[in-house]
């Protein structure tokens, strides 16, 4: 004899979803709010150092170009410093692209912040939880809230095409992959003259 059970959602079980989806608002707009002010903390640090380092490049090529007799010493002195600039100026420039892509991280926080909002506020009400009409609105608003191409594709994947959101996952990591690695390959195909 098999029992059957009911998988409806009472009035408690739905208020205690609501209390989740807005405890997980609320712990990412936290956690968006403490990262930005970090990050915008180092972005600051690393754009005062990399306009310090252009200073010290040009300064060096100043001492050169003034020196009247430039001794063999000068000169080294002149490549050291040079080189050291250009190092911490490249690894600046590697930390700032990691801040961009903690930006997009952020945003896609954000929406998805936005969204649980939505559901929470769907869900809260009787008569709009079981309105079809709602329930297309509050998917609409999702997709316009998707800004990158990512976020798009993934939405295309899991609300258009039904697939299961471990999978969705993994083609879109693939995808990322290998728009990573066709970047790459342009870059190496840049001639510098």
């Amino acid at each position: 004899m098999s029992q059957k059970y009911d998988y409806s959602l009472g009035a408690k079980e739905v208020q205690e979803t609501i209390l989740i989806l807005n405890l997980s608002v609320a712990q990412i707009d936290l956690s968006i709010t403490e990262g930005d002010n970090s990050v915008n903390t180092l972005i600051d640090s690393f754009t005062y150092m990399s306009q310090h380092i252009e200073q010290i490049q040009s300064t060096s090529l100043n001492l050169i170009e003034t020196a009247e007799q430039a001794s063999e010493e000068l000169s080294n002195h002149h490549s050291v410093l040079l080189s050291e600039a250009g190092e911490l100026s490249s690894k600046m420039q590697q930390a700032i692209i990691a801040f961009q892509f903690y930006d997009k991280l952020s945003q896609r926080l954000s929406h998805v912040s936005h969204g649980l909002s939505g559901l929470a506020e769907i869900v809260s009400h009787e008569m709009r939880v079981k309105s079809p009409e709602e329930w297309d609105a509050f998917k609409q608003s999702v997709r316009k809230g998707t800004t990158m191409r990512e976020e798009e594709e993934l939405f295309e994947l899991i609300f258009d095409n039904h697939v299961p959101a471990e999978e969705a996952i993994e083609i879109m990591k693939d995808r990322i992959r290998q728009r990573m690695h066709d970047e790459e390959e342009e870059e190496e195909e840049i001639e510098f003259f």
